[in-house]
Parts: structure tokens; C-alpha cells; sequence
């Protein structure tokens, strides 16, 4: 399985500030709007051809969710992207997803973790998109089977500071690729499906430590980190 980076985008409503705020943060996500990158309201919409409103209510909700910042005077920045970043993510995954995936075995019936794995085993060539909502879904649906609405907001934020880190990962050539993604969202739902907590605890915890090592790893080896200070 290989990642498609040139899926078909359909062209957005120039006044909506849902599609405005579609179009961005996948611009963001694909690392076409790169870290770092100084952005105004109007350089965004003649770029995109989008209304000057629907970009502004589009990089409120950006800032909301930690991938673009304002900065006095100087209108905003696309979010850096730093090896502390990272590190911190994936070490706050690491401590909350592994026992949300023990407390959801057991409480997500065998159907929808079979919905899950059969969605898991179409990707074949996906486009980025899709990888990440099909990522995105089976995590988040695990945290908020355990039960607990903060788990599954607290995920959905550290979901959104990720993707831009899978995709650098997947774009530079993560040991396994595709595949490797895809078994190991298989193994998670796989040891859910057996009811054992603790083998869902561990699946889960194998799944984002060795992705974390890895992507350290390629950040620091192909200098993607932009935050000077952390050279």
C-alpha cells in the first residue's frame, strides 16, 4: 500500500467558513501551507479562492485547534512543527490511549470492530485524507467507547497536532509505510476483538510508541523540525 498525496480536491464554497476551514487544514495536514509560514486573510483567499470571511471565521477555528497562531502585527503563522511538539504528543498518547483501549474492550461490540478493521483493510493506495479520517475514526471511537468525554476530546486535540507529523512520516518513508500503519490499527482492533483488556492495552501501546521512535527518529535525520531553538 502506498499513499496517494494527489487526491482529487472538489472545489470549495468561496463563502463558507466550514469549507474554508476544509480546505485549509488540509493545506496544512499535506504540508502544502508548511510550518512556520507566515499567512494573512488575503493571501489565503485569492490562494485558495475563498471569501475574505470565510478564511477569517476558517483561521479562528485553525487557532482553536493549535495549527495556526496570531501574532501581534504580524497577522499569522502556521504552526511550527518541533521535536518537543512531537514528543509531547505522542508521550500524552501514550499515557491515555493504551487504557482508553482497555477500558472501550468489552464495550465496543464485535460489529463495529469488525466496521472498523474492514475499513482498515480497504486502504489500498489511499489518498492522505483518507488514511488520516480512517486513523482518526478508529481512534477516536475507541476513546470515546471508554467511556469517558474527555478522553475522546482530549484525543481529538492530539489528533489534530499529529497529522502533520504522520504525514512527514509517511512523505519521508517511516519504516513500513502504508502497511505498517494499516497492521497495526488491525492488531489494536484484533485484541479488542479477544476481549482481553491488557492485550488491547499493549497493542495500543505498541502502535503509537514504536510510530513515535520512528518519527523522532526521521524529524531529527531529515531536519523537518523548524523551531531553531531546538537545533
Amino acid at each position: 500500500m502506498s499513499i496517494r498525496w494527489d487526491a482529487v480536491i472538489e472545489p470549495a464554497d468561496p463563502s463558507s467558513g466550514a469549507e474554508a476551514h476544509l480546505r485549509l487544514r488540509r493545506a496544512i495536514v499535506r504540508l502544502e501551507l508548511p510550518p512556520s509560514a507566515p499567512v494573512s486573510e488575503a493571501s489565503l483567499a485569492e490562494r485558495f479562492g475563498l471569501s475574505r470571511a470565510a478564511v477569517r471565521a476558517a483561521l479562528a477555528r485553525l487557532r482553536a485547534e493549535g495549527l495556526v497562531l496570531a501574532e501581534p502585527r504580524r497577522g499569522h503563522v502556521i504552526a511550527p512543527l518541533t521535536l518537543r511538539d512531537v514528543r509531547e504528543v505522542y508521550d500524552l498518547r501514550l499515557l491515555v490511549e493504551p487504557a482508553g483501549a482497555a477500558a472501550a474492550t468489552g464495550v465496543l461490540d464485535p460489529a463495529t470492530l469488525d466496521a472498523l478493521a474492514d475499513r482498515v483493510r480497504a486502504l489500498v493506495d489511499p489518498p492522505l485524507e483518507e488514511l488520516l479520517t480512517v486513523n482518526r475514526d478508529v481512534h477516536v471511537t475507541i476513546a470515546e467507547a471508554a467511556g469517558n468525554g474527555r478522553l475522546r476530546a482530549l484525543v481529538e486535540r492530539l489528533l489534530d497536532e499529529s497529522e502533520r507529523a504522520i504525514a512527514v512520516a509517511l512523505r519521508a518513508g517511516v519504516p513500513g509505510g502504508g502497511p505498517r500503519v494499516r497492521d497495526e490499527h488491525l492488531n489494536v482492533l484484533a485484541a479488542m476483538r479477544t476481549g482481553d483488556p491488557h492485550s488491547a492495552e499493549r497493542a495500543m501501546a505498541t502502535a503509537i510508541g514504536t510510530f513515535r521512535d520512528d518519527l523522532m527518529r526521521i524529524l531529527t535525520a531529515t531536519e523537518q523540525v523548524l523551531d531553531a531553538a531546538l537545533r
